[in-house]
């Protein structure tokens, strides 16, 4: 038994760091720090930029959708392609972001129509399964306006 408890007490000892002596090793000098320069100011920020202290997680990838008649747009980044029942291969518009109050807007033009994606946050229901969803959407395409909702990737 006093064995054991010996080579216990030796391999707890072998196994926790040393303990830096003062004597035996010189101090390292203290770095001296360097000048950083002032952070820009919140307003500064570009309109798309999130603020330092928001944790959520960015809006990159969702789909907005709706009902009579049907369409649907995911996007992926800057990408969105948009589908309808008459053409399931979809047609990929690239769009340039900006940052609403409560949601996002997405816009640009394809084959000379101008678009405009928007998303806000807010219940919305499909009208046809009244199932709800996390957003508001709005598609302008050309001269053609669709009302529906949206969804962030899971």
């Amino acid at each position: 038994m006093k064995l054991a408890i010996a080579s216990l007490s030796l391999l707890l000892a072998a196994c926790s760091s040393p303990q830096p002596s003062s004597e035996s090793s010189p101090q390292p000098e203290a770095a001296v720090p360097a000048a950083t320069p002032a952070a820009p100011a919140v307003a500064e920020a570009p309109m798309a930029k999130r603020a330092p202290d928001d944790t959520t997680p960015p809006m990159t990838v969702f789909r907005a959708f709706g009902t009579e008649p049907f369409w649907n747009i995911n996007v992926e980044g800057d990408t969105l392609t948009y589908t309808t029942p008459d053409d399931q291969v979809g047609v990929a518009m690239q769009g340039t972001r900006r940052a609403l109050d409560d949601g996002l807007e997405l816009s640009g033009s394809h084959d000379g129509k101008a678009f405009v994606l928007a998303v806000t946050g807010g219940l919305c229901n499909d009208g046809m399964s009244d199932n709800e969803y996390e957003l508001d959407a709005t598609f302008r395409y050309g001269d053609i306006n669709y009302k529906g909702c949206g969804e962030v990737a899971k």
